[in-house]
């Protein structure tokens, strides 16, 4: 059994990790799920790609039949969504926040009205704009977003 003394320090410990260390703030805020909550833009994210890239469409058929979570609301993120958890200054492969964890480096982003979407880059943070159908050949992997709270 603990001692007060020894649960104190214990205590002031952990709560000392979590204010000064921004990374534990984060893993904090993940649940077993499957899910992260960004608690910067109140998003919930998937913390998983699709797991292989594919075209367009399936990348969003994938998010609105994902059932996650809880939740079966989920949808490919606009590209202002996606530059959110992308941080240049990380030093693993695919640079999203953590703890998503990718495995493709292309991420589908919302179509428009001209039947282009967005695609981001997690290798170097870059963007295109790309056709949403047709036989170009592009390929971008599915990862998905939701309001939280909804």
């Amino acid at each position: 059994m603990l001692s007060k003394r020894c649960f104190s320090r214990l205590a002031m410990s952990l709560i000392l990790m979590i204010l000064l260390y921004p990374g534990a703030q984060l893993v904090m805020s993940q649940d077993s799920a499957g899910t992260w909550k960004d608690d910067a833009t109140g998003l919930l994210w998937s913390v998983k790609d699709s797991g292989s890239d594919t075209n367009w469409d399936r990348a969003s058929n994938y998010c609105k039949d994902l059932a996650l979570g809880g939740h079966k609301d989920w949808r490919l993120p606009t590209l202002k969504e996606l530059e959110t958890i992308y941080d240049k200054n990380l030093s693993k492969e695919f640079k999203a926040k953590n703890p998503i964890e990718l495995k493709g480096e292309n991420m589908w982003g919302e179509s428009t009205d001209a039947g282009n979407a967005w695609m981001f880059n997690f290798f170097n943070g870059g963007t295109s704009m790309v056709p949403t159908a047709g036989s170009c050949g592009t390929s971008g992997r599915a990862l998905c977003v939701r309001k939280s709270g909804e």
